[in-house]
């Protein structure tokens, strides 16, 4: 039954849980971004196999051991007990502002509107956002959910929205 009522949960370390499946299937999604200095810089002349591989190499089971497991262990004692039974590593876009999305009308092509740049977040806000373009679209306007906040014309000036706990 634990397993049945569990949300997205974000240690302060970055290590992140949560349910996958049916409720009460005792499977779990975890992980952590890895810090700065351990990332991956893509070469854009990098081989889609080197890619591969390297990507293969960071999805390692010794990555999980050594900086997830005790975390969620510590976090969550039950987890002590867990078994790994597969490791996936990948990239994805963001903008590099601020790892935020950017979402709204360019300010000067006038048949442009953002949707894009949510960091992997994209999932949990789809929703929302798609409500609010929605409503932008329909009323030149922002009605019920107000992102403003994330424009494109945000990125021209420098001014970043800042998330603690982006996965």
């Amino acid at each position: 039954a634990g397993s049945m009522f569990c949300p997205l949960t974000v240690d302060p370390s970055g290590v992140y849980f949560r349910r996958e499946g049916r409720p009460g299937a005792g499977k779990f999604i975890c992980g952590v971004s890895p810090a700065e200095d351990q990332d991956v810089t893509i070469d854009p002349g990098m081989s889609a196999d080197d890619l591969a591989a390297e990507l293969e190499r960071r999805s390692a089971h010794e990555f999980f051991e050594d900086q997830v497991w005790p975390v969620l262990a510590n976090r969550v004692p039950a987890f002590a007990e867990l078994k790994v039974t597969g490791s996936w590593a990948g990239c994805y876009d963001f903008n590099t502002l601020d790892y935020n999305a950017v979402v709204g009308p360019h300010p000067e092509i006038k048949n442009l509107f953002f949707a894009t740049g949510f960091s992997g977040h994209g999932l949990q806000m789809s929703v929302a956002t798609g409500r609010a373009v929605a409503e932008h679209l329909l009323y030149s306007g922002y009605r019920s959910i107000d992102l403003t906040r994330f424009g494109f014309d945000r990125i021209t000036r420098g001014e970043r929205v800042l998330e603690r706990n982006i996965v």
